[in-house]
């Protein structure tokens, strides 16, 4: 009786496994790390729970003030919440010397507390030794903002010499490589298989570029540090300011646009927006109430909300407020997770499986 009663669980666990997409029964949320953005989490993984894998590199590009730093940073704050995480370094290499947030007041006393600011790379080189000493130790979020200020040692003693023959009045050497992206390359040849075996996860900042010539009418933007970023990350994301909002003359909220144009994880490239609010940070439950009016499983008219899911119609803000008090982001987030599910199972094409 017993035997009989296990094998009809087993046979519907099988069938409701079934009907779960590809997408969401591959990766494992278990090994994925919280960004603060479920629908970007969503976009990457599938999963609502993160969007990266542990024990790789991701490079997050985008223009100037499109929030790459506080997006970076909120991963610290999303992942100081979670006991998975409770015994990671938290390393910000702040190659800019460019942070100026309140961070205290943005996440908390405690993600403060444990974000590790005491590392700051000025070479390529410098970067590698960093990099690889805290391979030897605990698990780690590494984040370097940016990889565009670095320099390389080369890059340091022609400056060097450069000072010197500009002293004595004599000609100074022309402006060629600095050897930084063939030093990239190297590094992370010889560090992506360590980081795997660490899971742990670095992130990459860049800046955009334009790009110029023919290739420009096609990809009008690239960044610095040659192939070797694009080759050696698991993704690629491309973060773009897209609107901002203002009351009177000054920006309260930015929208911001998350391009995924590589990802190892999932295979699929997609984008999503999130809005990063002035002395709140990126506004999550807004982001997740754009995705399912979006996608249609809620409607939105004059700025009233028909919320069905929480039986609740009501203009926007209100609606925030009510998620937020009732403590409904969980469910919220589930909300999204059912929404994108049934949208990967309508993109899966209706065919016979050939292996």
């Amino acid at each position: 009786m017993k035997l009989k009663k296990i094998s009809k669980i087993e046979k519907q666990f099988a069938d409701t496994l079934k009907k779960v997409p590809k997408s969401s029964r591959m990766v494992d949320p278990s090994k994925l790390v919280p960004t603060g953005s479920t629908t970007f989490n969503l976009e990457c993984s599938g999963r609502v729970e993160g969007a990266f894998a542990l024990g790789k590199l991701v490079n997050i590009i985008g223009d100037s003030s499109a929030g790459k730093s506080i997006f970076a940073l909120t991963i610290f704050a999303e992942c100081s919440l979670d006991d998975r995480f409770k015994d990671y370094r938290f390393i910000y290499d702040d190659v800019e010397a460019a942070n100026e947030f309140d961070i205290p007041y943005l996440f908390g006393d405690k993600v403060n507390d444990r974000i590790d600011q005491g590392i700051r790379s000025k070479t390529i080189e410098e970067f590698n030794d960093n990099l690889a000493r805290s391979l030897e130790g605990k698990k780690f979020i590494y984040i370097l903002d940016s990889f565009d200020g670095l320099t390389s040692e080369a890059a340091i003693k022609k400056d060097s010499a450069n000072r010197t023959k500009r002293e004595k009045g004599n000609k100074t050497d022309g402006s060629y490589g600095d050897g930084k992206a063939k030093k990239a390359s190297e590094m992370f040849n010889l560090r992506i298989q360590d980081l795997a075996d660490h899971e742990s996860l670095l992130v990459i900042i860049s800046q955009t570029r334009d790009n110029i010539g023919f290739g420009a009418m096609f990809t009008p933007k690239t960044r610095s540090g040659g192939k070797a970023l694009k080759f050696y990350s698991a993704h690629e994301i491309w973060l773009a300011c897209q609107k901002k909002e203002k009351e009177g003359k000054r920006t309260v909220v930015t929208n911001v646009q998350a391009k995924i144009t590589k990802n190892k994880l999932t295979g699929r490239h997609g984008e999503t927006y999130f809005p990063i609010l002035f002395d709140y940070g990126v506004d999550n439950i807004s982001s997740c109430i754009d995705f399912i009016c979006d996608e249609g499983n809620w409607t939105e008219k004059a700025k009233v909300i028909n919320s069905k899911d929480f039986a609740e119609t009501m203009k926007r803000q209100l609606l925030v407020k009510h998620i937020e008090d009732n403590n409904l982001e969980e469910e919220l987030f589930q909300i999204c997770q059912e929404t994108y599910d049934s949208i990967m199972e309508k993109l899966r094409p209706d065919r016979k499986r050939r292996y």
